[in-house]
């Protein structure tokens, strides 16, 4: 063979490079053991530092109350109003006027007649006392009972905006006490000195107090003006009721409960939920497999295929033969007998 043509030879100290058929069921095999991890991963990673979308915050409510001033009823305990009364007819004696009417309800902890006494935007005055202590009398005894009803899951804005439809209903809502102290009670015939006075912030927000009174409180409960008590409160509502803030007379809801609870454990927080523990020993299985499979691919490596070194090595043996030559010798071969006596 001419040496022009011939095929260029690699330095023989220099290894030959395996060509991957990216075709072959066993390269494919590789690339999905090598992408599925990868793959999880960084699913893994997107949940666990971007994480869920966080709802926006509820808008703002306005609980300012355009009235007169009002009545501090935080230092000095429950401070009672005296009713206000409206002109009788002649002959009549005089009367207090009633808020909206209360539907009867089996669900209510007060005789719906003591309700409808019950006025909302005021603080607190005489006529809310027979709901009042109506309602601590039932809750003593549930407490006594160890049978305690679960109430409503409810909203600020539920309980902000329809004061007459939970009143002296059962309802439920967490949320951070900022504040907790104690105060005086009127004179009762249930035997209550004192309450305890907590502003909770709830935890679906706005930025907006609800102001809950406790018959008593859990062992080691810290007090004071500025606490912070993640809580959960199943009481009754009461009233929507003003207070003087420090800019201006504001309103709040009023609840009532026998003592704040301590909401449930959260065991799935960011990185740690079940979902994404599962999601680690996943991807921990899968880059053991991976790791397994490829020594061992690497431990049994397929066959390679020879190419040869060069041609001159592979065709060293052969004759080559100019084609005019070999039709020369076959012309001066002498037909043989057989062939003679065939028929032309």
């Amino acid at each position: 063979m001419r040496d022009d043509i011939m095929e260029p030879r690699l330095p023989e100290h220099l290894p030959r490079r395996r060509v991957r058929n990216w075709a072959s069921a066993g390269e494919q095999r590789r690339l999905f053991w090598i992408l599925v991890p990868i793959v999880l991963l960084a699913a893994w990673a997107e949940r666990a530092w971007l994480g869920p979308t966080v709802p926006p915050p509820p808008p703002p409510i306005d609980t300012i109350l355009d009235r007169g001033p009002v009545t501090r009823t935080i230092d000095d305990g429950i401070t009672i109003e005296a009713p206000p009364v409206i002109e009788a007819p002649i002959g009549g004696a005089a009367v207090e006027e009633p808020s909206a009417g209360v539907a009867a309800a089996p669900e209510t902890l007060a005789d719906p007649a003591d309700l409808v006494l019950v006025r909302d935007d005021t603080v607190f005055r005489s006529a809310d006392q027979r709901a009042w202590f109506a309602i601590w009398g039932r809750l003593q005894g549930e407490a006594a009972a160890g049978s305690q009803p679960r109430g409503r899951k409810v909203t600020f804005a539920q309980l902000f905006s329809q004061p007459r439809s939970f009143r002296g209903r059962r309802v439920q809502i967490a949320g951070t006490i900022r504040r907790l102290q104690e105060v005086t009670a009127p004179t009762n015939a249930l035997g209550i000195g004192t309450y305890w006075q907590a502003w909770l912030e709830p935890a679906d927000g706005p930025a907006s107090p609800i102001v809950v009174y406790f018959l008593s409180l859990p062992p080691g409960t810290p007090s004071g003006m500025r606490v912070e008590i993640p809580a959960v409160v199943d009481g009754v509502f009461f009233k929507r009721w003003a207070y003087q803030a420090s800019d201006a007379i504001r309103l709040a809801p009023l609840l009532m409960a026998t003592e704040p609870q301590s909401p449930p454990r959260i065991t799935s927080g960011r990185g740690s939920s079940t979902i994404v523990g599962w999601a680690l020993f996943s991807i921990a299985g899968l880059i053991a497999t991976t790791w397994l499979a490829l020594r061992f691919a690497a431990a049994n490596p397929l066959p390679k295929q020879r190419h040869p070194a060069s041609m001159d090595a592979d065709f060293s043996d052969l004759t080559v033969v100019d084609p005019r030559v070999s039709f020369e010798r076959l012309a001066a071969l002498k037909p043989s007998s057989d062939d003679a006596e065939t028929p032309r």
